[in-house]
């Protein structure tokens, strides 16, 4: 009988692809996008990039690299300092612990996951910027935020499935 072998995750330019494209959808979330006279609402693409890996490839976007991930969008973002790592770090252990539920199901099953995590992760958000801030912050933005995030899901997490087929 011979013992398990562990698992080894790569990371050679595969193994660090997840990372890689999450922090180049930072840098595009990050563009001033709009104009003075319609300003557009910018989805969260991290949190969208870091379900949809920790969804179909969980051992690439360990817990280290939502921190980096989070903290990188801290600085780069005028909020609390640990808002965003919280936020992703959040992610990664609710997908972890229900990942066995919804793993394999339909792509809208996945989306209405996300949509009800994010909508989870935006009022806790919303709590702690205004708890930091000592008065509440409008909540009208945040559902604007919230929505714009959870319709974006599909788009991006398909865009994101063709580039895992051609690399991964």
């Amino acid at each position: 009988m011979s013992p398990r072998r562990p698992v080894i995750t790569s990371f050679g330019f595969a193994g660090l692809f997840p990372l890689f494209i999450t922090l180049l959808l930072a840098a595009l979330m990050l563009l001033p996008v709009g104009s003075g006279a319609a300003n557009i609402a910018m989805p969260h693409l991290v949190l969208i990039s870091v379900f949809y890996w920790l969804s179909s490839r969980p051992l690439l976007m360990p817990y280290g690299a939502c921190a980096i991930l989070g903290f990188v969008l801290d600085l780069w973002l005028d909020v609390p300092l640990g808002l965003n790592m919280l936020l992703l770090l959040l992610t990664r252990l609710f997908v972890l612990n229900q990942l066995k539920h919804y793993k394999g199901r339909s792509r809208l099953v996945h989306w209405a996951i996300f949509a009800v995590l994010t909508l989870g992760l935006y009022v806790l958000s919303w709590l702690v910027v205004s708890i930091v801030y000592g008065n509440f912050w409008p909540v009208k933005a945040i559902a604007l935020q919230w929505g714009v995030t959870a319709f974006s899901y599909a788009p991006v997490a398909f865009v994101l499935g063709r580039m895992r087929r051609m690399v991964l």
